[in-house]
């Protein structure tokens, strides 16, 4: 890191920490605009581009690295589709012991997947995805048609405003039902509920 790098950084932070004094003592909000830009505004974020560009890199996202394929998904039946512009290939199956759920994972790069949990019912369909196996960095929410393929649209949790359209169909096998529209026709697309081992009088 250079002199001048190690500067900016230092007098960002020395600028943030006179911030905080200031919004301790009841000062106004801290502001990330530009060092006199109307007067207004400590620079902090302009600083940190700056040192960030001297050093020819980009400011770091601190992204997880993609996870590795699970084997026991391996052999799960396979969706296809477009996520955005973007194509992708699931692999989901129903939750062992679960009614109307689904789990498993997607591509998203060379060798990348993102795990996948969601739920269906009466033609809706919901689904969170992952990309560190903690936190939650997607929310698929769509609608199933007649052949089983999902439409609708992916949320990024920590910006709402991003909002991807989505399309899945299953390649082979129906994992996602479609809902059935006819009364009384006493179809069941998902396993029974697990039997209890305590019977009853």
């Amino acid at each position: 890191m250079t002199l001048r790098v190690r500067l900016a950084l230092a007098s960002g932070l020395a600028a943030a920490m006179l911030a905080g004094a200031a919004l301790a003592a009841g000062g106004a909000e801290l502001s990330t605009a530009p060092a006199g830009a109307g007067g207004q505004g400590f620079g902090i974020g302009q600083a940190i581009r700056d040192g960030e560009a001297r050093r020819g890199t980009e400011i770091s996202t601190g992204a997880p690295r993609p996870l590795a394929p699970r084997p026991e998904y391996a052999s799960l039946p396979v969706y296809v589709g477009t996520l955005g512009d973007q194509p992708v290939r699931l692999r989901i199956g129903p939750k062992p012991d679960e009614r109307d759920s689904v789990h498993g994972e997607y591509s998203v790069g060379p060798g990348g997947v993102r795990l996948l949990a969601g739920e269906y019912e009466n033609g809706g369909f919901l689904m969170e995805e992952s990309s560190d196996g903690t936190h939650v960095t997607g929310n698929w929410e769509g609608a199933i048609d007649a052949a089983g393929a999902v439409r609708g649209h992916w949320t990024d949790p920590a910006n709402p405003a991003i909002v991807l359209p989505f399309m899945i169909r299953p390649l082979g096998v129906l994992v996602i039902p479609p809902f059935d529209m006819t009364p009384g026709s006493g179809i069941t697309y998902a396993p029974p509920p697990p039997k209890s081992s305590i019977s009853g009088r």
